[in-house]
């Protein structure tokens, strides 16, 4: 009886400690196979809920009522899975992608920029590192979309036939001047200086940008920094050119704090790609900063982003006068803060940003030293009247002091030490204000519409400006296919170290169609776009076809289009050297079980040029004087690239993950980019030196 009774007492504890036992696994994208974070899971018979972290991993830790059970999983953008449980083991679930159909409905959400409800474009985090041109980089991600003009190699992004310096960069909402730097960990050029891991969202407005941002006029890249960290995460970055870390020292739950630096050394790239960087003597690069987000049980919130950095670069300046070395460097500092608080049917947003740089380089008889200060401070009130509208209202102020000092030849063909040059120095600055009114309201399903206006004042030149947009999309397929039309007049600044900062007015209209499915999209977009200042006249219009197709072990995209842009000077009119008449676009993605393979190219017609008609000898000057035609009337060759990458992307756990990669840029070797004056100053661009075929090698790896 007694050996019954222990029997008994046996099995039921046995029973009781089957019935508690953990469930663990995690979640991951089928095609693309990495893990997806904040996943919903859910057990239907123990009613428990939980969610993936950033690794993709969950764990229930305890299931009262046992198995077996049903496991529900769903996120937005998949199709959600039921899965039945009969015994405990260790899942490994993947997710097919479902309809895209994330902006068939308006859905009020705080944190989520507004202007989000018309983007034309919204760039993820895979399509940032699985593409073979950007090296990983956001904004040559950006500058490798249909979006952007396909212009140059840099991340100075010129936006449908306009000048790149008008095309703002946003970090939580906070304009970021000369986002660019010269050097980069994964190859040569001029690369962004924000840190893709410190990345959630990028949108990618190539023509009407939302008014609620400052300064804003032919074109916009909003960046939202992470909200979400996982605790004790660990990156470490070695390769060719650089070494990094990227660490999470503190998290728990939505709040956190990362820590990342890099620094980028030049000896071992140089030794695996003599001839291509032969005239480069030495580059480097150091950044280190912060990304954090917090937030309270009573919903504030805040942002915080900052970085410190230091470049330095020389290469071989050639010149029909002048041989030697240019010698760059710079220092930076950038800080955005942003906190926000929630209520019931409002947010407010406080904003702060803080920008301080000086630079200097030299070469022959030309130098150049300026220093600059950017502040930015404003105050948002965004309302959710109702689930189909939204207002936002603010007030933004934007100082900018800038103190120069330019020593360069006095004739634009003489480069020689001992040669005449002008000494220039000036101290500009620059104050304004705005106030502005945006709304968003969907008027029935398949119409949305969005207006805005603002007002602008500059208190040095006593001056009032009055923008205004109209924005509105149909979906004319259910969620498959939708049109956005789209007009608007607003005004953005241009510095120019000679003539301080020139306003620019612009208007323009874009007319968007788009259609997409679980595995193919095609899109067509038209725009035609005035900018306006005193120095002169811009016209730029054009169109574009794009398609993009996704296979089981494949994904396929195709591009193909033209930009005409125009100028006018005073009386005469010339081909602007943003012009690309016409450009074919590719990149493809292929999946094996061994290896990954990215290729991209872009083919188009060259730049336009100002052509080097003859040159006369001066007995003064002792030196060949170039004569140049009147216009821009020249291009210079088509221009052809292809990247290529070869990487593998291994989870060895639920914690670790490693990449190994290796990157050849311009697999041609084509001699593509020259300076859009490159005679007009009688020389080669710098661009030259960063047109070699480039061999990179690199690993990443994540616990």
């Amino acid at each position: 009886m007694i050996r019954t009774s222990l029997l008994l007492f046996l099995v039921f504890l046995s029973s009781r400690s089957m019935a508690q036992f953990s469930l663990k696994g995690s979640v991951m994208d089928a095609y693309h196979q990495v893990k997806l974070e904040n996943v919903s899971l859910y057990l239907v018979h123990n009613k428990l809920f939980e969610r993936s972290d950033s690794t993709g991993s969950f764990h229930f830790q305890k299931l009262n009522k046992g198995l077996p059970d049903t496991l529900v999983v769903s996120i937005i953008g998949y199709k959600k899975q039921s899965i039945p449980l009969v015994e405990n083991k260790t899942l490994l679930i993947q997710l097919q992608l479902d309809k895209p159909n994330a902006l068939a409905e308006v859905q009020v959400k705080a944190s989520v920029p507004m202007s989000e409800d018309f983007v034309n474009q919204k760039i993820n985090f895979l399509d940032i590192v699985l593409n073979a041109s950007s090296k990983a980089d956001p904004l040559l991600a950006v500058q490798s979309t249909s979006a952007a003009s396909p212009f140059g190699e840099s991340a100075s992004i010129s936006f449908r036939g306009s000048n790149p310096q008008l095309t703002q960069i946003y970090i939580n909402d906070i304009p970021i001047p000369e986002p660019i730097k010269f050097t980069q960990m994964s190859s040569l050029g001029t690369f962004s200086l924000i840190p893709i891991n410190t990345i959630k969202d990028l949108l990618v407005f190539p023509s009407n940008p939302p008014i609620e941002l400052l300064n804003a006029s032919t074109g916009v890249v909003q960046i939202q920094s992470n909200e979400s960290f996982q605790k004790q995460n660990l990156e470490i970055d070695a390769s060719l050119g650089q070494s990094g870390i990227h660490w999470t020292p503190w998290a728990n739950k939505k709040n956190g704090i990362s820590l990342f630096g890099h620094h980028q050394f030049s000896p071992l790239l140089k030794f695996f790609n003599p001839s291509a960087l032969s005239n480069l003597p030495h580059f480097s690069e150091s950044d280190w900063g912060i990304n954090g987000y917090f937030q309270t049980k009573n919903l504030w919130r805040l942002k915080l982003f900052s970085l410190f950095m230091e470049e330095k670069y020389a290469s071989q300046f050639r010149h029909p006068s002048f041989e030697g070395t240019f010698d760059y460097q710079k220092y930076r500092h950038v800080q955005t803060l942003n906190l926000s608080k929630l209520l019931e049917h409002t947010q407010w947003t406080f904003k702060f940003g803080f920008h301080e740089s000086s630079q200097h380089d030299s070469t022959g008889n030309y130098a150049y030293h300026p220093k600059a200060l950017q502040l930015f401070s404003g105050i948002d009130l965004q309302l959710f009247p109702q689930e189909n509208w939204s207002i936002k209202t603010g007030y933004q102020w934007l100082h900018t002091q800038t103190s120069y000092q330019i020593r360069k030849p006095y004739y634009t063909f003489d480069y020689r030490p001992q040669s005449a040059s002008v000494l220039y120095a000036n101290n500009p600055s620059l104050s304004q204000q705005e106030l502005f009114l945006s709304n968003n309201y969907t008027i029935s399903k398949p119409v949305r519409i969005g207006f805005g206006i603002k007002l602008i004042h500059f208190p040095q030149l006593n001056d009032l400006q009055f923008t205004h947009q109209i924005h509105t999309r149909w979906f004319l397929n259910d969620s498959f296919t939708y049109t956005n039309l789209a007009w608007s007049k607003q005004i953005a600044s241009l510095f120019t170290a000679e003539n301080d900062y020139v306003w620019v007015t612009t208007q323009q209209i874009s007319w968007d169609v788009v259609h997409e499915q679980e595995l193919k999209k095609w899109s067509f977009h038209a725009f035609y776009k005035t900018e306006k200042s005193l120095v002169n006249t811009t016209q730029a219009w054009g169109a574009e076809f794009n398609l993009s197709l996704i296979k089981s072990k494949s994904k396929h995209e195709l591009g193909i289009g033209s930009h005409w842009s125009q100028q006018k000077i005073g009386m005469n009119s010339q081909n602007s050297p943003y012009q690309i008449p016409f450009f074919l676009r590719t990149n493809s993605q292929w999946k094996w079980k061994y290896l990954d393979l990215s290729m991209s190219s872009v083919i188009r017609t060259g730049n336009y040029y100002t052509p080097l008609s003859s040159s006369t000898y001066s007995t003064e000057l002792q030196i060949h004087v170039p004569v140049f035609g009147s216009t821009t009337s020249q291009n210079v060759s088509p221009y052809m690239r292809i990247d290529a990458m070869l990487s593998k992307m291994i989870h060895k756990s639920d914690k670790i993950t490693w990449i190994t990669y290796l990157s050849i840029s311009n697999v041609l070797n084509r001699d593509n980019v020259k300076s859009i004056n490159y005679t007009r100053d009688y020389q080669q661009s710098f661009q030259e030196y960063f047109q070699k075929r480039v061999i990179y090698i690199g690993l990443q790896l994540r616990w």
